[in-house]
This record gives C-alpha cells, sequence and structure tokens, in this order.
C-alpha cells in the first residue's frame, strides 16, 4: 500500500494505524444491506477488545463465520486487521485519539475550511502555507492542553441478544477480565 510505503520512507521503523472507520467500511462494503449490521456488530466487538491478542481471536472467529458465504470479508479480517491494531500496543488513554483518522479530518478540514472562507483569497502560495502551518499548530496546542473532542459512547445495546457468536465472544471477555483481576490479587 503505497501509504506505509511512504510512512515507512520518511519516518522510518514507526508504526502504522489504519483508521478503523474507514477498514470497518471496506469490509462492510463486501456485504449486502441486509448483513451489514451484523457484521458491523461483530467488527466492533474486535475493536472494543482490552488486547491485542483477544481481538486477533475474535477476529478469527468472524472471519470462520464469514469464510464460505463472504469469502472477501475473510480475507480482508486476515489480511488487513493487523494494521488496524497498532493502537492497542499504546496506553489506553492514547488508544482513542489514534485508532480512527475521522476525528483529526473532520476539526481539521472543518477548521482550515471555515477560516478560509474569512480570509477568502491568499495573494500568493506561501501566505497561504503559512496560515495553515499556523492553523495546525493553534490546533495542536488546544489538543496539548486537553480540549475533548471525543466522546466515548457506551456499546450498542440493541446487540442482538441470541447471536451465538456474540455471546461466545463476551464469554471469553469475561474469562479474561476475571483471569487478570486474579493475577492482580
Amino acid at each position: 500500500m503505497i501509504i506505509r510505503d511512504s510512512q515507512q520512507e520518511v519516518f522510518p521503523h514507526t508504526p502504522h494505524q489504519r483508521c478503523i472507520c474507514h477498514f470497518m467500511r471496506n469490509v462492510l462494503s463486501y456485504v449486502p444491506y441486509k448483513e451489514k449490521a451484523k457484521l458491523a456488530d461483530y467488527l466492533k466487538q474486535i475493536f472494543n477488545s482490552p488486547s491485542r491478542e483477544m481481538a486477533a481471536i475474535i477476529a478469527k472467529m468472524i472471519a470462520q463465520e464469514y469464510q464460505t458465504s463472504y469469502h472477501k470479508v475473510s480475507q480482508m479480517l486476515e489480511e488487513e486487521l493487523e494494521f488496524t491494531l497498532t493502537y492497542l500496543a499504546y496506553p489506553t488513554h492514547h488508544q482513542r485519539k489514534i485508532r480512527t483518522t475521522n476525528l483529526i479530518e473532520g476539526v481539521i478540514n472543518k477548521d482550515l475550511k471555515q477560516r478560509s472562507k474569512v480570509v477568502g483569497i491568499f495573494p500568493n502560495q506561501e501566505s497561504c502555507l503559512r496560515y495553515v502551518c499556523l492553523r495546525l499548530m493553534e490546533i495542536d496546542e488546544e489538543w496539548q492542553t486537553g480540549r475533548r473532542y471525543m466522546k466515548i459512547t457506551k456499546e450498542d445495546q440493541n446487540l442482538e441478544q441470541n447471536d451465538p457468536l456474540l455471546k461466545e465472544i463476551k464469554q471469553m471477555k469475561e474469562r479474561v477480565q476475571t483471569q487478570e483481576e486474579l493475577v492482580a490479587i
């Protein structure tokens, strides 16, 4: 993929985080409308996992579920999932900021668009570049000082209660949390 190659060229030895929202959209594009909600619930279970290992196990379960009916879904989960789980290697308080780019894209694009309308026409390319750099520095300062850009919501309460795969995933998560509590004691 070109983005990963460019990133490694400019910033060697840095991990690549693929946006989970864009990944989910790509995976969901391989199933018909009637399957999208169910698959989206499954994918959310992967990204709400407490560890990379659990996320990989859940992804394998989902890939096996869709292997025969939607092979492309299984293929994407096996080949591309690794790059969406990079955020799990970081401390919990950083994870929500780096797992998706939608927040960054939305805030920056919206802000730059609104501010540039006020300016109107830039006299030259350098003035436009100075303006964008200055505004990005201001946005970075706002982020550094703790402005909250994202609300963490509870998991969707409308998940199918009779879905055997979701039940198995939930039980597995509960076992791991219980084991982690026992180890802490």
